[in-house]
């Protein structure tokens, strides 16, 4: 059974969290306040050095408005040139893609509550370990899901409903989404199947240059090309190369961090968390954006007794960008292939 009341060491470490963290945004205690942005900011810095790493090779960008123009994809194609400018002035290239479509910032709401019992736990630490172990799985709470919505978004709902969108597809529009709507021809979804002479495609080598082939050619060989493969994808590939190899290391796998990398049609290729089965995206990593209107994160943290914990309301004004539309390719509903079950005579 659940703790239903703090120690009395507990309730002093309770008490002198939350003093110090109102103290510190000049709030009275139990007060709604804002983050701000520099902290804001932090969060997400935080979370990568706490093992966030997919947050360290996207774009989390901090806007000023909750609706603007894009950041830009620093991929512009060719840029160097000559002019007679006995004809014509020279004229410069953008170094930043340039897209008409913008983003806007939606209210999204990350409520969470950590219960006695936890709290409990850490009533010997110092205040500041104390401090830091709140903090950790108050961020971890808030940026998993950051990266979960990215992948499985599909839509804006007034009210979201976790039982039938469990992974967040009813909070935003996340990257997939953005590039069904926004560029249809760089997304195939018509499904395929590889991994046999039968099947659509050879091999995962195939499929991964299948998704290159749909970025245009002037940025398709760039080294900084990634490409992004789901773990039941990497998986039978992993098993693959372990039965091959046994325990000795390969050139084509390595395990990092819980990433599974390999080289996939001459791209690195990464397992990002959260991301969907069946899929294969490539492309620019910073491509990918959140982003996060400045000082539009609130919090409110509220010690509630009638329900043996501690709860901490937190919003937060957040969009999903792909930057340049034209540097991504994505092939959804891949399996592998299954040969028919041939009837015995």
């Amino acid at each position: 059974m659940a703790k239903k009341s703090l120690s009395v060491q507990g309730r002093t470490q309770l008490k002198t969290y939350l003093n110090n963290v109102y103290a510190s945004v000049g709030s009275a205690l139990g007060e709604q306040f804002d983050v701000e942005p520099s902290v804001q900011q932090r969060l997400y810095e935080k979370a990568v050095e706490h093992g966030a790493w997919f947050l360290g090779m996207i774009n989390v960008a901090v806007v000023t408005e909750i609706k603007g123009e894009k950041v830009g994809l620093m991929v512009a194609g060719l840029i160097t040139k000559r002019t007679n400018t006995n004809a014509t002035d020279r004229q410069t290239s953008s170094v930043v893609s340039e897209d008409s479509r913008g983003y806007e910032c939606q209210f999204t709401e990350t409520d969470v509550h950590i219960n006695y019992a936890k709290l409990d736990q850490w009533r010997n630490r110092t205040p500041q370990q104390y401090g830091d172990l709140y903090s950790a799985l108050y961020r971890k709470a808030m940026v998993d899901d950051r990266v979960r919505i990215g992948w499985h978004g599909v839509s804006i709902a007034t009210t979201t409903n976790k039982a039938t969108s469990p992974n967040g597809e009813d909070v935003n529009k996340g990257w997939i989404q953005k590039v069904r709507e926004e560029a249809a021809a760089q997304i195939d979804e018509d499904g395929l199947t590889f991994g046999h002479a039968d099947a659509d495609m050879r091999n995962l080598d195939v499929v991964v240059e299948s998704a290159k082939q749909m970025i245009p050619e002037h940025l398709r060989d760039d080294s900084e090309l990634v490409a992004f493969i789901s773990s039941d994808l990497m998986s039978d590939y992993r098993l693959e190369s372990l039965a091959a190899n046994g325990d000795k290391a390969t050139e084509k796998t390595q395990v990092n961090d819980n990433r599974v990398t390999g080289i996939f049609a001459g791209l690195k290729a990464i397992t990002p968390p959260f991301f969907p089965s069946g899929t294969v995206i490539v492309t620019y990593p910073e491509n990918l954006s959140i982003y996060l209107q400045e000082g539009s994160l609130r919090r409110h943290i509220k010690d509630e007794p009638k329900r043996s914990r501690v709860e901490d309301y937190n919003s937060e004004n957040v969009d999903y960008i792909v930057e340049e539309t034209d540097a991504i390719g994505i092939i959804k509903g891949i399996t592998k292939y299954v040969p028919p079950v041939v009837p015995a005579e």
